[in-house]
């Protein structure tokens, strides 16, 4: 144990310990010790993970050696620095030896002592980012992966054999396998393949346009279409094996493009390797040979059990190949093996377009739409109007206020207790939730009250664009004043003819696209906007899935540019969740989900205090601020942000590649609607 004098002494001639509060540092005095070492003696030993101290010099000096790189002297460190404090901020094993080189006196304290004093001082944490980042190069990896990302989309061309290295020296946190060779990842395999065209493993070149050639509209008269299961892409299949795909504005979805095509092809490359001997290829040759001489699919099923037990998989890899191609698996592996993951992608972006945009023709989808409900242009709405952006989902907010649900949710949990008696018999957070989560089923079920549904929506001003105009956003109208009196979801008060506001609904935008989505929203409704809401899912840097995350600012990956959000009241939010934790904090805006490392989201929930991260939220936010800045919309305008957690990327139970179970993200879902509508109806009537 160390005196409080000591500690002041030396912590006090130490960057960035120098900006510990004094009290703090008296606190933590008892848990530091004074420890010697003689010269030549190691102090940390490389792979080490039991040891998690922390180190202060004060006398000696020591050396910082690589032994596994020919036992090199990368550094020589003096009195008064630090060293050890990188294992325990990110949690991996120590990554080199520390050995004195003259007799060395030092503060040592544990690992969970450093942590503390990050989270008791944000001075302390914002001088550590700062070393971290410009001395110790903590996103180097990123930063290298972005230059050649931009580098080559400058050119336009990029090479992913080139670009794939770069990628696996992210360590992506969804993508733990990367830079295993030996285990084939088959979770990050799968989230990457659900966002990729279904025709990756035979598509050896991709055009990437921002824009349609003219000469090539409509494209599904001259392409096939190439669909994506879990990412919405406009993609067309120009020849076999070449695919043109629209991106959306912004560079998030070239990156999201791009960083799956390397998840890809790591992956796909252990597999190649796996079956690259002449005996596996002529068995996989043999049986598609077979399949198409007999007429068959491709999935028969006992000679596919057959082929399997001869291939060098075991059965649980076996299984998990299936679940990624449960459609002509075998083909899949063959394209795979003689593809070898030699993908060409070209990018042509118009640096001068004369041409109407896309996002410029769905403002207009809007307009008419406005127009057609309620009978004026959104820039003629009278004074009196308020409009309420939401940007959420093609179904929550809807789904609250269409009177079908409240009439026929007795109907519908009777038939799921015949149908889904799994979800009826779990511990839902009310009814109305359960009936939420089984709707779906029933309606495929039950196709005849879609049209019952579209009618009643219909009545009660409800109207939904379909048509997106290729920017993947869909977009519901709800006027207020045709759902007076009407039966609502259980958790929303009641309202009369007052409330006559339109909300407007917007589907997920998706990364940078998002600032481009809301700053033509703000110049359709100017005066009239009252009001902005972020309801979504994000992934969380502490409690569990379906908790919920409210941000207080807005942190930007990259430039690390910090936008505070205006408190907003939880009381009453807190009492929608008695079952789920509630956490504020600043939340990361990343730049995709494939670009973070474990490293990256300790530093920002160590540094930053960040309780999670979105992809959207600094954008909206940013423009929204420049347009009340600009008089473009009222200085009033009342923001709201709620997340709810739907995956926890530093764990592999729960990250994005394993699915949410209904009761984990539904109730969270329906509970921060309700909490956003709630404050619509009730709000004030003056803009």
């Amino acid at each position: 144990m160390s005196s409080p004098e000591f500690v002041r002494r030396l912590f006090g001639s130490v960057m960035p310990f120098r900006f510990l509060p004094t009290k703090l540092l008296d606190e933590l005095a008892p848990y530091v010790e004074l420890r010697d070492f003689a010269a030549g003696e190691a102090i940390i030993h490389q792979g080490d993970t039991s040891d998690r101290s922390v180190y202060l010099l004060d006398e000696g000096l020591v050396e910082v050696r690589d032994p596994a790189g020919r036992d090199r002297v990368m550094e020589q460190i003096g009195p008064g620095h630090y060293f050890g404090e990188w294992e325990p901020l990110f949690k991996v094993p120590r990554l080199y030896e520390i050995r004195a080189v003259q007799a060395a006196r030092t503060a040592v304290f544990s690992g969970d002592v450093f942590l503390s004093m990050l989270r008791g001082s944000r001075a302390f944490a914002q001088a550590l980012g700062t070393v971290l980042r410009e001395k110790q190069g903590v996103f180097q990896a990123f930063d290298h992966f972005d230059a050649e990302l931009k580098r080559a989309v400058a050119q336009g061309y990029i090479n992913i054999t080139r670009i794939t290295p770069l990628y696996r020296a992210l360590n992506p946190a969804i993508h733990r396998g990367a830079a295993d060779d030996r285990r084939i990842d088959f979770g990050a395999l799968m989230y990457a393949v659900r966002r990729l065209p279904q025709n990756v493993t035979h598509t050896f070149g991709y055009l990437l346009v921002d824009e349609l050639p003219q000469a090539y509209t409509p494209p599904e008269y001259f392409f096939r279409v190439i669909h994506t299961d879990a990412r919405r892409r406009d993609v067309w299949e120009m020849l076999p094996g070449k695919s043109m795909v629209l991106l959306r504005s912004g560079l998030s979805d070239l990156l999201d493009l791009v960083s799956c095509l390397c998840l890809y092809a790591v992956e796909a490359r252990k597999i190649r390797k796996r079956l690259q001997e002449q005996r596996y290829l002529m068995k996989i040759q043999n049986y598609l040979a077979a399949e198409v001489a007999s007429g068959g699919s491709g999935q028969d099923t006992s000679g596919l059990e057959a082929l399997f037990h001869e291939l060098p998989f075991d059965s649980e890899e076996t299984q998990r190949l299936r679940q990624v191609w449960p459609v002509d698996t075998v083909a899949r592996l063959s394209e795979i093996v003689f593809h070898r993951e030699m993908f060409t992608v070209d990018v042509r972006r118009r640096k001068r377009s004369y041409n109407t945009q896309r996002t410029e023709i769905w403002t207009s989808q809007i307009a008419a739409a406005t127009r057609s409900l309620l009978g004026c242009d959104p820039g003629s709405l009278a004074p009196d109007r308020p409009v309420h952006i939401v940007s959420s989902n093609t179904h929550s907010v809807v789904n609250c206020l269409t009177p079908w649900h409240v009439e026929h949710q007795s109907e519908v949990l009777d038939w799921a207790r015949r149908a889904r008696p799994e979800l009826i018999e779990h511990d839902w957070d009310s009814p109305s939730d359960c009936f939420y989560a089984v709707l779906r089923d029933y309606l495929v079920e039950h196709p005849e009250a879609k049209h019952d549904i579209k009618q009643d929506e219909d009545a009660h001003g409800i109207a939904g664009l379909t048509e997106t105009a290729s920017t993947g956003i869909q977009v519901q109208l709800i006027d207020l004043s045709k759902l007076a009196g009407a039966k609502l979801d259980p958790g929303l008060p009641p309202f009369g003819e007052e409330r006559n506001d339109l909300i407007v609904n917007i589907d997920y935008a998706f990364g940078e696209q998002a600032q481009y989505i809301i700053n033509n929203l703000l110049l359709l409704f100017g005066a009239n906007l009252a009001s902005v809401s972020f309801l979504g899912k994000a992934g969380a840097l502490q409690g569990q899935r379906g908790d919920i995350l409210i941000p207080t600012a807005f942190i930007e990956q990259g430039s690390d540019v910090f936008e505070p959000l205006p408190n907003y009241p939880t009381e009453r939010l807190m009492k929608r969740f008695p079952k789920r934790d509630v956490f504020t904090g600043p939340m990361l805006t990343v730049r995709g989900t494939l670009l973070q490392s474990r490293e990256m989201l300790q530093f920002y929930r160590e540094i930053w205090g960040c309780v999670g991260l979105e992809m959207e939220g600094a954008h909206y936010y940013r423009r929204i601020v420049e347009a009340a800045e600009l008089g473009v919309v009222s200085q009033n305008v009342r923001m709201r942000s709620f997340y709810y957690v739907s995956d926890l990327p530093e764990e592999t139970t729960a990250g994005l590649s394993t699915p949410l179970r209904a009761w984990e993200g539904v109730p969270p879902l329906y509970g921060i609607t309700r909490e956003v509508l709630h404050d619509i109806i009730t709000g004030p009537r003056t803009l």
